[in-house]
């Protein structure tokens, strides 16, 4: 079989281009049998698989997202002769005659149609059934996911298969000290610290956390630090330099993800409330080194966390503050969950993802 892969997403710095790169650096490893093309809409990383003798990387330049998608590639799987197109992200291509295979990272539009924009909910209401009905097969990032395209698209349950995300082997509890020694200096991190991985974004739920973090100050000297893109906004939104919240708050920005793993093994805990995760990687990243979570009761963050860490009301800051300060100064109880979390963490690695994604494929 010759299969297509749509790669627009590979450059994308957070979620969506974490699970592209290490989905397919997976994929065409366990796979030698088919035949692959990839997709890329820029000449970044043109050249990933040449070691590879059965894959073949084109860069196909020119439109939007959208005339790339379903016009741009459907001419060149027919110009490639490819049997299946496989996107990593959404959408598949309408007017083509090939198979088509899309993972999907969430239903937030539908459940949570407030997080967005009124124009980007009715575009997504009125294309992604039409993904669903094309698509002759659907990878979703998480049983929650599943259910909720079930409920609410209505798709059939035996068209999607449930893969969880992974995490790289990066993410590991971490014994040189030296390492975790640059890490601390580079940053300037605290000696004992919360994390926050939030970008800017509404779905975050930044104005409940820092809430929390708050009313957990007035009795525990606490440090939080924030990794993100556009985190730093979040100082002047809510004004955290009128009460001196802002000395107890660190904001590092986009951090690459070479230097997460310490950051994570440095960090005494993980706080993670957002209003709806449809996975969540910082969660399963946190608890493969050894960082117990905090995390919502909302979402897919229970289905990763089971057992692993606190689920916590995302909307009540006294419930967090209180979650918050149990895992802060219990160093037992903190002991036990990290002891958790780095076995939960076995559960998700970017092998099984990508075993699960191709018994998808194949079955086609």
């Amino acid at each position: 079989m010759r299969i297509g892969v749509m790669l627009r997403t590979m450059d994308e710095r957070q979620g969506i281009g974490i699970y592209t790169q290490n989905l397919m650096d997976e994929m065409l490893s366990q796979d030698r049998e088919n035949e692959y093309v990839l997709w890329y809409r820029s000449e970044e990383f043109l050249g990933r698989y040449e070691r590879y003798d059965h894959v073949k990387e084109k860069v196909v330049r020119g439109g939007n997202k959208i005339l790339w998608d379903q016009v741009l590639i459907p001419l060149e799987a027919r110009r490639e002769k490819v049997d299946l197109i496989f996107h990593t992200k959404f959408t598949v291509p309408l007017f083509t005659g090939r198979r088509t295979v899309m993972s999907i990272h969430g239903a937030s539009w539908f459940v949570h149609p407030e997080l967005y924009g009124k124009l980007d909910v009715a575009y997504i209401r009125m294309v992604m059934p039409l993904y669903c009905r094309k698509a002759a097969a659907i990878v979703s990032n998480s049983e929650l996911t599943t259910n909720d395209y079930v409920r609410i698209l209505n798709v059939p349950p035996e068209k999607i298969t449930t893969a969880h995300l992974g995490t790289s082997e990066n993410f590991r509890m971490i014994g040189d000290e030296g390492v975790l020694v640059r890490a601390r200096t580079r940053y300037g991190l605290p000696g004992k610290f919360i994390l926050s991985v939030v970008k800017y974004d509404p779905r975050k739920n930044f104005e409940n956390l820092i809430a929390a973090f708050r009313i957990l100050r007035k009795t525990a000297p606490a440090k939080l630090v924030v990794i993100g893109i556009g985190c730093e906004k979040y100082r002047e939104e809510y004004r955290l330099d009128a009460d001196g919240t802002s000395d107890d708050v660190t904001f590092l920005g986009w951090v690459d993800n070479a230097d997460l793993p310490a950051i994570y093994n440095l960090a005494h805990c993980l706080f993670f409330p957002s209003v709806y995760e449809e996975f969540g990687i910082p969660t399963c990243e946190a608890m493969a080194c050894g960082c117990p979570p905090v995390v919502s009761k909302t979402g897919a963050l229970p289905e990763l966390a089971d057992g692993a860490g606190i689920i916590v009301d995302p909307f009540n800051p006294e419930e967090m503050a209180e979650a918050l300060k149990k895992m802060y100064t219990d160093d037992s109880m903190r002991s036990e969950y990290a002891a958790r979390s780095l076995e939960r963490a076995r559960e998700f690695t970017w092998k099984k993802c990508a075993e699960k994604t191709l018994q998808v494929i194949h079955s086609l």
